[in-house]
């Protein structure tokens, strides 16, 4: 059985003794004629194109209503949810798919305009063009769970909605609105206890320092940590600095990244990618431990609300005991050594441990088959946003004659981010 005395009364003590780190945001996006999964990158003088994978057969949204289309990340699987308005899947940042393309149940002529995850609640949210917000489940295929009406419903020809994101920590909704004909986008706030009541509209700004006009807003997401809106007409990016207020938010400021990102085809969907963590050192055993590969990492994405977020070894040695040292801060030299470890242990501060947990396997040739995973859910408390923990890995290893030994792996730093 997993002890697990770290909760969310120890993690809160890390609130508010941070500085938010003003890292560029990285963000992905499905393309409209070729289905590309798009990566690019927002941030202050940083504004770059990363790459795109394809997902193979995915459809593309040439022939749907202009808003068809949308993406959201999904941090318990670190992968992607896409839609090109009446196929959902969801795919790794490769494109090999996590969850194969399945068409959606809608109206008749609805089509599915927007995606966001609300990881706190395991779901999946979409908008249609008629104004309908969905729910679903994360599962393979997605369930469909209800809907509400916004009142977000087209009044004139090439009107729709085109983007959805929600800040968690918060506790608010974002809908974008497009008119393509006339050019003009408007951003629809509400309450996340009840989306469909929308609150406040603001009309979303120009780029200050740009000559070429922003489009109609094709994509939506938000990284609620550092209060960024993001939004793209199919070619740039804009971030929009939003502070709350009694009735919904204030806009702060807005920025864009104003190069064209994708020559003839746009992006119809938008989502924050979060940021990986980070590994450092190597590892060690000694005693009776064989001389495995023993690789700590996380499974998925620190999400503030992620409440599946998963560290595990893999290679590890089997038949053996695995615990999870969770540290304040980053890894980094000199680390401590404490008798009888093989290495040092490089995680700041202990906060907490996890395990011990079986590592498995079948004693025999293959003798770093071993695997452990360790839970750590996420709660939704603001203040974590922007707080980095370590973690690593030791293991207990014992012979049928009774000798020991030890192995150390190594070592992972991350950000607890509110995206």
């Amino acid at each position: 059985m997993q002890r697990v005395p770290l909760c969310a009364a120890a993690l809160a003590s890390l609130c508010c003794s941070h500085v938010l780190a003003q890292n560029a945001d990285r963000l992905v996006g499905l393309t409209r004629v070729a289905a590309d999964l798009r990566s690019v990158v927002h941030g202050p003088g940083n504004c770059a194109q990363l790459g795109s994978c394809s997902p193979v057969g995915f459809p593309s949204a040439v022939g749907l209503p202009e808003g068809a289309g949308g993406t959201a990340w999904d941090p318990t699987t670190s992968g992607a949810w896409i839609t090109n308005g009446t196929v959902l899947a969801k795919v790794a940042d490769d494109c090999t798919y996590q969850c194969p393309p399945a068409a959606v149940i809608l109206p008749v002529n609805a089509v599915l305009t927007g995606l966001e995850v609300v990881e706190s609640r395991r779901e999946l949210w979409a908008i249609d063009n008629q104004g309908l917000l969905h729910r679903y489940t994360l599962q393979c295929p997605p369930q469909h769970l209800g809907a509400c009406q916004t009142g977000l419903v087209p009044t004139v020809p090439r009107e729709s909605t085109t983007g959805l994101a929600v800040d968690e920590g918060n506790g608010l909704v974002f809908f974008s609105f497009a008119d393509f004909a006339a050019n003009q986008t408007v951003i629809a706030v509400s309450r996340l206890g009840n989306p469909c009541q929308i609150v406040q509209r603001l009309p979303v700004q120009p780029c200050p320092t740009s000559t070429t006009p922003f489009g109609a807003v094709t994509g939506l997401s938000v990284d609620w940590g550092q209060q960024l809106l993001f939004a793209t007409d199919g070619h740039a990016t804009m971030a929009i600095h939003y502070g709350l207020t009694a009735t919904g938010i204030a806009v702060l400021g807005v920025d864009c990244c104003a190069t064209v990102i994708g020559s003839a085809d746009p992006m119809i969907g938008l989502a924050v990618r979060p940021r990986r963590a980070v590994s450092f050192g190597s590892s060690c055993e000694n005693g009776v431990c064989p001389p495995c590969p023993f690789v700590h990492q996380a499974d998925n994405d620190p999400n503030v609300g992620n409440l599946d977020f998963r560290l595990s070894v893999v290679e590890a040695p089997v038949g053996s005991l695995a615990w999870d040292l969770i540290g304040v801060g980053d890894c980094g030299p000199p680390g401590r050594l404490v008798f009888p470890l093989c290495g040092p242990i490089w995680t700041g501060p202990l906060l907490g441990v996890l395990g011990p947990v079986p590592t498995g396997g079948v004693a025999g040739p293959n003798v770093c088959d071993g695997a452990a995973r360790f839970s750590l859910p996420i709660p939704v408390l603001p203040g974590l946003v922007g707080s980095t923990l370590s973690s690593q890995s030791i293991v207990l290893c014992a012979s049928l004659t009774g000798q020991i030994g030890t192995a150390v792996s190594n070592c992972v730093s991350f950000e607890l981010q509110g995206n």
